[in-house]
């Protein structure tokens, strides 16, 4: 196995991997972990790069310890075995490594194509896996409630920024696009109050802009959404729900696959909310989408065999 730590920046500080391995440990701190959990977690602590791409046998030979000290140690951290724990321990790596630095830690593949299909299925069953459906009810219900809803994501993510904005305006709720115009971001941000809920998509490498705009609009009453692969102590501070979506693709950019279907998810558990709200909008959209001729009409060519 490679060596991957040797790209990370310095490890001080609360948004570094090892500030937030720290942030998991239980009330009792360290001595909670048993003595082999706590081997492995300062191996962790000391090698994040390793841990990030490791097997759970090739972590506990590190450690010296057995498979199943690394096991408990992710249950004992919150997870439900050591892949949940490695996923996140991976985001936060990655989350300090340059465009040719993530490149490099993924390497050469000779299925480049259907190993990036292979990871978006990984993502996607990670999503169902850990995504609670209760949190996505609750937040559902907080932008029925919002009287005004408004989506801030830079770069790539700005994709994902405009699909969910599109989609809770065809279920009938006011949305709001603020994607890669920081100061459209801060100008909106500083008219916010309480009836106002800001959705943050963010992933891999956090944007200050989306940092400050989260602590911003919360300061100003406003409720503050968080849809990240990762989430820095700064933007949790201000956050009132976060949905944490693996984004780690197999090259040098994040994938967008599994943060485009939990806000499919998200929004198909908004129209639930109030469906005969949902079903005018969607008649309305479609008599307006006629009237446009927005849609391309025509009969379908059959080829058939001589």
């Amino acid at each position: 196995m490679t060596d991957q730590t040797t790209q990370t920046e310095p490890l001080d500080g609360a948004d570094t991997g090892e500030g937030w391995l720290r942030t998991l440990l239980p009330d009792k701190g360290p001595a909670a972990l048993g003595a082999g959990g706590l081997r492995v977690f300062n191996q962790l602590l000391a090698l994040p790069g390793n841990g990030s791409y490791a097997t759970a046998t090739e972590v506990a030979d590190q450690a010296g310890t057995s498979v199943s000290s690394v096991t408990r140690l992710a249950q004992r951290l919150g997870y439900k075995g050591w892949p949940d724990l490695q996923r996140d321990l991976r985001a936060h790596h990655l989350a300090h490594l340059s465009l040719t630095d993530v490149a490099n830690a993924h390497g050469d593949n000779d299925t480049p194509f259907q190993a990036s299909l292979r990871q978006d299925a990984d993502s996607l069953a990670a999503s169902l896996r850990n995504l609670d459906e209760g949190q996505v009810v609750r937040i559902a219900g907080r932008l029925a409630d919002a009287a005004n809803i408004y989506v801030a994501a830079q770069g790539s993510f700005a994709a994902v920024g405009l699909s969910l904005i599109h989609n809770i305006r065809l279920a009938g709720y006011p949305a709001r696009a603020l994607l890669d115009d920081p100061a459209a971001l801060a100008n909106h941000v500083a008219q916010f109050g309480s009836e106002d809920l800001l959705i943050i998509c963010s992933y891999w490498r956090l944007y200050d802009v989306d940092v400050i705009a989260a602590a911003e609009a919360h300061r100003r009453g406003a409720t503050v959404i968080v849809i990240a692969d990762n989430i820095s102590p700064a933007l949790e501070e201000s956050a009132d729900e976060v949905l944490l979506v693996p984004a780690e693709g197999t090259s040098f950019f994040p994938s967008l696959t599994a943060a485009m279907s939990v806000q499919q998810g998200l929004v198909a558990t908004l129209a639930r909310v109030d469906l005969e709200r949902t079903r005018r909008s969607i008649d309305t959209a479609e008599t307006s989408w006629q009237q446009f001729k927005l849609l391309h009409r025509s009969v379908p060519r059959i080829v058939r065999e001589p």
